[in-house]
């Protein structure tokens, strides 16, 4: 596929438990265009998270391909995936993981502090973020401070830090209503499009419908194309 962006060939994982091996991913072939939002739906315990974390190199399988573009993933050793993941992906936890001692804007500019950014250059890259997601008048406050949907934002708003051309999302609109879950999927399907970047969301939020390029169920640890639910 000529506009592939994300090509996955073959990938396998299993876990032991005892003296059983439990199947994870099935020989899970796959392949995502630039500029696409794929939506992966399916059961608990069906493989999706444990997909995204292969995909991005947390975790590692016991066999297939893995490639980003001209990036190969199986090729590189644990610093170079965690280099990769700052400078390409944005990645979006179900259960936020915010640091409690820190302000949402620390929160928001922990990547970029990573990379050694200058102040003046993280603010002018996150207050325009927390403009569009309505946080700003919160920066100052700490995650104990914030609603569900709040901490949802600023999780989103750390990803996006970055500008990523990779956005992994597990159950991104867990916490937030339908007016701003269309208001989070409106956004990333623009960064996306303008990005030429890839986008794969795991969610049981039927609203992604309306926005994915591209919907997939994921069933026992294989992986099918579908129309949706």
């Amino acid at each position: 596929m000529i506009n592939a962006e994300l090509k996955v060939k073959n990938l396998y994982k299993t876990y032991s438990i005892d003296t059983k091996k439990i199947e994870v991913t099935k020989n899970i072939s796959f392949t995502a265009e630039r500029g696409s939002m794929i939506w992966i739906y399916g059961n608990s315990g069906a493989g999706k998270s444990t997909f995204l974390n292969l995909i991005t190199g947390i975790d590692y399988p016991d066999s297939g391909e893995i490639e980003w573009g001209d990036k190969n993933i199986n090729k590189m050793n644990n610093g170079e995936r965690a280099k990769f993941r700052l400078e390409n992906c944005g990645l979006i936890f179900q259960f936020f993981e915010l640091i409690k001692s820190q302000t949402v804007f620390d929160n928001a500019s922990i990547p970029l502090k990573i990379q050694k950014k200058p102040k003046k250059e993280i603010k002018e890259k996150l207050m325009p973020l927390f403009e569009y997601f309505d946080l700003k008048d919160l920066i100052y406050k700490k995650p104990n401070e914030l609603s569900g949907g709040e901490k949802q934002r600023v999780s989103i708003v750390r990803a996006l830090s970055c500008n990523p051309k990779y956005i992994l999302a597990d159950e991104i609109t867990s916490s937030l209503d339908s007016d701003r879950s269309n208001q989070v999927y409106e956004y990333l399907r623009k960064y996306l499009k303008e990005k030429n970047g890839v986008g794969i969301f795991v969610s049981h939020d039927p609203i992604i419908k309306n926005y994915a390029d591209k919907i997939y169920r994921m069933v026992s640890g294989s992986l099918n194309e579908t129309a949706g639910e």
